[in-house]
Order: C-alpha cells, then sequence, then structure tokens
C-alpha cells in the first residue's frame, strides 16, 4: 500500500481528528473514506435502483392536446 505525505495546518488538523472521532473511525480511516467518496466513478447501487421505478413526464404537447386552440391575435 502506498503513503502520502500531506502537510496541514493545526486547525486542519484538528478538524479532521474531531471528524474521526465522531464518525468512530481512525484518522486515517476517515480520510480514507473520504477520498473513496469523493473519487467514486459510478453511481450508487441505491440510484441505479431507481431506474425505470418512474413514468416520464409527457412531453408538452400531450399536456396541452386537451386545451383547444389559441386564437388570432390582432397586429399592433
Amino acid at each position: 500500500m502506498k503513503q502520502l505525505l500531506l502537510e496541514i495546518d493545526e486547525i486542519t488538523e484538528a478538524k479532521i481528528n474531531a471528524a474521526a472521532k465522531t464518525a468512530g473511525l481512525s484518522t486515517q480511516q476517515w480520510l480514507q473514506q473520504i477520498i473513496d467518496e469523493k473519487t467514486v466513478t459510478t453511481w450508487p447501487n441505491s440510484i441505479k435502483a431507481l431506474s425505470g421505478t418512474w413514468q416520464d413526464a409527457p412531453y408538452a404537447e400531450e399536456l396541452r392536446a386537451a386545451e383547444g386552440k389559441d386564437i388570432l391575435r390582432e397586429d399592433f
């Protein structure tokens, strides 16, 4: 496994440590999780499962079909 050297300021370090502790993870695990989330190249399965679960929206012509015809307007 590769190692990465990252120079950060003390405030950022404190924020990372606090977020990792809140998540119940080590700093390394938390950073790995963030990197994985931000570099994902596929849709999550929860999104893929939505495919085909709703009807397509009708086109404007279909929506306006029962409205009748517009009248001609006067020229200026």
